[in-house]
This record gives structure tokens, C-alpha cells and sequence, in this order.
């Protein structure tokens, strides 16, 4: 067969790439890139999830999803998908700079605001059940309004609340509740940035997902290097007192000799503010076939290849709606639980069916727990999770009070220095995310041993914290930590989102990333 283009090219290859063609029915052919899936009857037996032979049987929606994944492969990399994955990246970026940022500038806040030790935590504890509900709640509006306004809404809370940390005088309380405003945008972030590339890359670039795990650290590096030209140059003495726990006219720290940490949080949400205009302004976000066939909408979502097809300059798709109708005819005994909306629905309808939408989402939670695989999975990875964000949390949030008070009392270093060491003990970790890309692809070590390994390194750093009381063991041993923590967090995620291709994988992904933020602190 002549070949006529390089798209053309790469649609033969993607078609070569799955594993195996189910029989033919109804002139409709559906990709089959698991032998699991071709199993005519349940089995979900324990002792099948524990040897891996645990297996389902295709229903509708997963039919005519792999119809559409088909699609996606033929497109390859192109340019949408490069987009896709870099405006994503932004938002892993985002997720990490702002808890480093928050993180580093806590001391100059506490001194500031006059705030006791046994109160330091309420920041981060605000912080963290804002990303608990906004995991939650991102999570199942992302189903109910689509992807496409998660998307942007995300960035533009987190923009807005973060631009107004840097209001607040002499009033910790209104910055914990500002951050907690801020961090509801941020929990939705992580979920739907990973939901939307896995929808939109090819399967053979899957594994760009588990790199998308490198923003972190950049970002972490990112938010330290902003802190040191910040927080630590335009910071009063460490030891000078409140304003608020003095008489008036002494020596206190000031807001005006303080605005270093103020000025850090503006750099922030700049940065913020720009990753949305990007997002909402200047790329053109198509809305996901996947959330678009899951509501009954597959006319849209055949459209909405079309138009990736164009953007990427590639051949139109093969795809048409009579397929889809042929598969509806094999399963005909087949139900949808999906709200479809007519797209001739008045803007009153629409709302009202969004409304019904919530509590639907909400019973779909059970859904999770409906066999022994998918429960087994879901508190397996809600506890490495948990692990992973407990140390960063630990770290994240005290380090810096370790440090300083480390460097400042015992004269070992300035303030300046403490910064410094942060961008040394964070920027090995882009190495991390590099390290778990390729660790996953070698045949002897894969995704198993890769996050064995990185468990155990974890722990032990960790272990051996209490055993250190330098400024050198503490940086040494949390860099450790960090790289091996970058190394496990992006196997955890591709792992948790492709473990299934029911409607229930992404809903599991981001019900797991609740349990995570919940109990970070």
C-alpha cells in the first residue's frame, strides 16, 4: 500500500499498536490493547487481583471509547497534544510553587503577625482541607460541567485569592482563610490536569503523563529562587519583635520593612494569572470527546476530533456517528447512567440539569467500592499517596522553621543562606521525575520495584531525620527524600488512572487525591 503522508503514516502504525482486533460485529471494529479485555465473563476473585489476571468485560461506553483512543493514536504527538501537555504541566507547576512559596514566607508572616508556635499549623491545616475540597469538588464538577471550565476556573481562583494574601496587615487569621480560598483551586488542579492528558495523548505517549511529574520540582525550585530574591532581601531582623506584642515606638518588625513575603505572593499569582490567559485566551481548549460520548453527546465529540485533526494539520478522522450506533445495537441491554443534555437545551435546562448533575456525581462515588478490585486498588493507592504527602507536607511546611532557626540561632548562616539551601535540596528532584520515566520501561525493574525502592529510601531518610542535627544532614537527607519522593509520585499517578477505562478510573484518581489532602497534616 503507497503511503501519501506522514499522518497517514502514523494512522497505520497506531492501528499496528493494539494488541488485538475484536471480532468484527456490525461493520464496527473495537481496538483491544489488553488481552484482559477480551474476556467473555467477570473474574475479580481475589486471588485474580493479586496475580494480575483480574478482568471485566468491555461494556458500551468503553467500546466506543476505544473508538475514540484509536482516533487519538492516529493523531500522534502532534501540536494540540503538545499543548495539551505543556498548559498542564503548568498546573503540576502551580500545585508545588504555591505550597513552596506559602511554605518559605510562613516565618516572615509569624513574626509579622506576632503568631504562637502552638498556632503555626493552622495555615497549613486551612490549606490543606481546601485542597481536600477542592479535589473533591473539582473532581465531580469536572463530570458535570466538563473539562474545559475546570480547567480555567482552577487558575483563576487560585489567581485571584492569591493575589489577596498579600493584603492582610496584622491579621493571620484572614491570611489563613484567604489560602484556604486559594487552595480550593489549586486541589482541582492536579486531578483534572492529569484527567485531560490522559485523554488527549496517544497511548504510546502515555508515558508523558508520569513526566509531567518534573513541573513540581521546577515549580518548587521556581517558588525557592522567588523567595530568595523576596522574602529573604526585603525581610526585617529575625529578631526583632511584633509590632503588635510592643509598645509603641519600639524597635518591631514592620510591615513596610517586611513586604519581602508580600511581594512573593504577588510574583505568585502573577504567574498564576498568566497560566489562565494562556489557557482560556490564547490556546482554544476543545472540550474531551470522552466527557462528551460519556453524556450522550457523540456528535460533539466526533466534531471536536475534527477540529484537533485541523489544528494539528492531519488527516480528517475516520470516526462517524453510525458506528457508534452500530456498537448501541450490539449492546443493546446496555444502560447509561449519564444526564444527556440536548445541545438545543435553553441556558434555564442546562442549569437545571447541572443541578441534578451534583447529586448524581456524588451517588457515583459508591461506584468505587462496587468490586473487590477497585476497592483493593483505591486503598492501596490512598496510602502510598498519603505517604508521599505526608513527607512533603513534614518537610514543606517545617523545614523552613528548622532551618532558619538553625542558621539564625547558632550563627551558622543568615537568612539568605537558609533560602539557598532550599534550591539546593530541591533541584535534584527534576532528576526524580527523568529517573521514574526511565525506571518504569526497564523489563527487570518496572513500576513495582521502581515505587518499592523509593518507598524504602523515603522512609529511611525520613527515619534518620531524628538522628541529625546540622544544617548539612538536614539538607542532604531532604534532598534525598525529594528526588525519591519525585521518582514514586508520577508512577502513582499514571498507575491510579490506568488501572481501568470505565467511567469510575478518573473518579477513583481524584477521590484518592481527597484522601491524600485530607490528611497531609
Amino acid at each position: 500500500m503507497a503511503l501519501h503522508s506522514s499522518g497517514e503514516q502514523r494512522r497505520l502504525d497506531a492501528d499496528e499498536k493494539a494488541a488485538s482486533i475484536d471480532e468484527t460485529r456490525g461493520g464496527v471494529q473495537v481496538p483491544i490493547y489488553n488481552n484482559l479485555e477480551l474476556v467473555s465473563s467477570e473474574n475479580l476473585t481475589f486471588s485474580a487481583i493479586i496475580k494480575g489476571t483480574a478482568a471485566h468485560p468491555l461494556n458500551t461506553f468503553e467500546k466506543k471509547a476505544a473508538l475514540i483512543n484509536a482516533e487519538i493514536d492516529k493523531f500522534g504527538l502532534g501540536r494540540y497534544q503538545i499543548c495539551i501537555w505543556f498548559l498542564c504541566g503548568f498546573g503540576y507547576f502551580l500545585d508545588l510553587a504555591w505550597a513552596q512559596g506559602v511554605g518559605l514566607i510562613a516565618t516572615a508572616i509569624y513574626q509579622e503577625m506576632n503568631v504562637a508556635d502552638a498556632d503555626t499549623g493552622t495555615i497549613f491545616a486551612l490549606a490543606n482541607a481546601g485542597l481536600a475540597i477542592g479535589a473533591l469538588g473539582f473532581g465531580l464538577a469536572v463530570d458535570i460541567i466538563g473539562r474545559k471550565w475546570a480547567f480555567n476556573l482552577t487558575c483563576l481562583i487560585t489567581s485571584i485569592f492569591g493575589l489577596l494574601l498579600a493584603a492582610p496587615k496584622f491579621n493571620y487569621g484572614a491570611i489563613c482563610g484567604i489560602y484556604f480560598l486559594a487552595s480550593l483551586g489549586l486541589g482541582g488542579n492536579i486531578p483534572i490536569d492529569a484527567t485531560i492528558a490522559l485523554e488527549f495523548l496517544p497511548q504510546s505517549r502515555r508515558f508523558l503523563v508520569s513526566l509531567l511529574s518534573m513541573w513540581q520540582p521546577i515549580g518548587v525550585v521556581a517558588a525557592s529562587g522567588i523567595a530568595y530574591g523576596t522574602a529573604a532581601k526585603w525581610r526585617c531582623d529575625v529578631d526583632l519583635p511584633s509590632c503588635k506584642a510592643v509598645a509603641s515606638g519600639e524597635p518591631c518588625c514592620t510591615v513596610s520593612s517586611n513586604m519581602g513575603w508580600r511581594y512573593n505572593v504577588i510574583v505568585l499569582g502573577c504567574m498564576t494569572l498568566t497560566i489562565f490567559c494562556l489557557r482560556y485566551f490564547v490556546f482554544r481548549f476543545h472540550e474531551s470527546p470522552k466527557f462528551l460520548l460519556s453524556r450522550g453527546r457523540e456528535a460533539e465529540a466526533i466534531e471536536v476530533l475534527h477540529k484537533i485533526a485541523k489544528f494539528n494539520r492531519q488527516p480528517m478522522p475516520t470516526l462517524t456517528i453510525e458506528m457508534f450506533n452500530a456498537i448501541d445495537e450490539m449492546d443493546s441491554n446496555a444502560s447509561s447512567t449519564a444526564a444527556i443534555v440536548p445541545t438545543s437545551a435553553t441556558r434555564a435546562d442546562k442549569n437545571k440539569a447541572v443541578l441534578k448533575g451534583v447529586g448524581k456525581e456524588l451517588t457515583r462515588l459508591k461506584g468505587i467500592f462496587t468490586n473487590k478490585l477497585s476497592c483493593f486498588i483505591f486503598i492501596l493507592l490512598g496510602i502510598t499517596y498519603m505517604g508521599d504527602y505526608w513527607s512533603f507536607n513534614l518537610a514543606g511546611a517545617f523545614l523552613p522553621i528548622i532551618l532558619l532557626r538553625n542558621n539564625v540561632s547558632s550563627g551558622q548562616g543568615t537568612v539568605q543562606d537558609t533560602y539557598q539551601q532550599y534550591v539546593i535540596i530541591y533541584a535534584p528532584g527534576i532528576l526524580g521525575a527523568v529517573l521514574a520515566l526511565v525506571s518504569v520501561q526497564m523489563p527487570l525493574v518496572g513500576r513495582k520495584w521502581s515505587l518499592v525502592f523509593s518507598a524504602i529510601c523515603q522512609g529511611l531518610s525520613m527515619a534518620m531525620y531524628t538522628q541529625v542535627y546540622t544544617t548539612a544532614g538536614y539538607v542532604g537527607l531532604n534532598a534525598l527524600e525529594y528526588i525519591m519522593q519525585t521518582v514514586s509520585f508520577p508512577i502513582h499517578d499514571t498507575s491510579s488512572s490506568q488501572f481501568h477505562s470505565n467511567p469510575f478510573t478518573v473518579l477513583q484518581c481524584r477521590v484518592v487525591r481527597v484522601s491524600t489532602r485530607a490528611f497531609r497534616h
